[in-house]
C-alpha cells in the first residue's frame, strides 16, 4: 500500500467513526462533559451523512457522469492503457496468482478490448510492490495466462499515483493515441492528469459503483462508497495544490 493510501485509511472519512468514538470516550473518562457532548454530536452527524444518507452514491454519480462510456469503440487507437489498482497484492503473494480487488473490471475488460483491437498492445501502468512483486507483474502474468500473447503485453513501471501514471505513459508512448481504462469514478482525475502530461487519451470507464437507489440500510457499503468518492475529490485538490495539474 502506498503512503497516500495508508494515510487515507488511517485518517480518511471511513476512520472518523473510530477516532471520534475514542475521543468521546477519552473526554468522558476525564470528566470533560462539554467536549464529550460536542464529539458525540459530531459522531451522530458522521453516521447520518455517511452511513445513513446516500451521500456516497450521489458523489459517485457525479464522478461517473463526467466521462460516460461511448456507445461504440473509438478508431483508430495506438494502445490500450490500463491503470493498476485492481490487484490485491497481499492476497496474490499468498496464493501465488492474481487476486482481484473490488475494481477487477479494469483487468478483465482489457481482455475484451484485446480481442476488439487484435493488432494493439495492451499496457498496464503502476508499480506498487509487495513481497518482491509489483502490481503490474501480477496483471501482465494474468493476461498472458488468459491467452494474450507476450508481445502484446506492455508494462510501465515506477508510477505510484495517477499523475505519475500519466507522465509514464507520455514518456513511454509519446504522441500515441491511447484508450484509457480505469474505474469510472477515477476517470475525472485520470483524464486531468493525462491532459497535464500531454497524453492523447480517450476515456473508457469501467467498474461502475453508483446505483439508482436513494436510501440503503447497507451502512458499511454507504460509508465505503462515500470514502472512495471523497478520496477522489481530495486527490484532485491535492494535485492542484502541489502543481501536478
Amino acid at each position: 500500500m502506498s503512503l497516500n493510501y495508508l494515510l487515507w485509511a488511517l485518517f480518511g472519512p471511513a476512520a472518523w467513526f473510530v477516532w471520534l468514538t475514542l475521543l468521546a470516550a477519552a473526554f468522558l473518562l476525564s470528566g470533560a462533559l462539554r467536549p464529550a457532548r460536542i464529539t458525540v454530536a459530531l459522531l451522530a452527524l458522521w453516521v447520518v451523512l455517511l452511513a445513513v444518507l446516500p451521500t456516497g452514491n450521489l458523489l459517485m454519480k457525479r464522478l461517473e457522469s463526467a466521462y460516460p462510456r461511448a456507445a461504440a469503440l473509438p478508431e483508430p487507437i495506438d494502445a490500450v492503457v490500463v491503470l493498476a489498482g485492481a490487484e490485491r497484492l497481499r492476497a496474490s503473494a499468498l496464493s501465488g496468482t492474481l487476486e482481484f480487488g473490488p475494481h477487477g473490471e479494469r483487468i478483465s475488460e482489457a481482455l475484451a478490448l484485446a480481442r476488439a483491437y487484435p493488432q494493439t498492445k495492451i499496457w498496464i501502468v503502476g508499480g506498487i510492490e509487495h513481497g518482491g512483486r509489483r502490481d503490474i507483474d501480477w496483471t501482465a502474468d494474468y493476461w498472458q495466462r488468459a491467452g494474450l500473447a507476450k508481445h502484446r503485453v506492455g508494462k510501465i513501471a515506477g508510477t505510484l499515483d495517477t499523475c505519475q501514471n500519466a507522465r509514464g505513459i507520455a514518456e513511454t508512448l509519446p504522441g500515441k493515441r491511447v484508450l484509457l481504462v480505469t474505474s469510472g469514478f477515477h476517470m475525472p482525475r485520470a483524464m486531468a492528469c493525462m491532459r497535464a502530461a500531454g497524453v492523447d487519451a480517450i476515456p473508457y470507464p469501467v467498474d461502475r459503483q453508483a446505483s439508482d437507489r436513494s436510501l440503503s440500510i447497507a451502512f458499511n457499503e454507504n460509508v465505503e462508497q462515500a470514502d472512495l468518492a471523497l478520496h477522489e475529490y481530495a486527490g484532485f485538490v491535492w494535485y492542484r495544490l502541489t502543481g501536478a495539474l
